[in-house]
């Protein structure tokens, strides 16, 4: 698997880990090459990223609209959905 064009992606995901480190995910918002983005498959699966992929690792995550000033989407606080 590739990994997602930040200029493409529909959505961003901005994680704070444990030991104090802070990383920018982009979404995958497309079946295949071809397909049209579909947002929320974009944000599922960077749902999916946070809550098996890093488990335990991280404080707080928060996913936004990939614009300047995106509007934010959801927030998950020690693995909740809080927004």
């Amino acid at each position: 698997m590739t990994h997602p064009n930040p200029t493409e992606a529909l959505s961003k995901c901005v994680v704070y880990f444990n030991d104090g480190n802070s990383r920018t995910f982009y979404s995958f918002d497309k079946k295949h090459k071809k397909s049209k983005p579909n947002k929320a498959l974009g944000i599922i699966r960077l749902e999916k990223m946070l809550l098996q992929h890093f488990k335990g690792t991280w404080e707080t995550a928060i996913i936004y609209e990939n614009k300047v000033n995106g509007k934010k989407l959801a927030k998950f606080k020690g693995g909740i959905r809080v927004f």
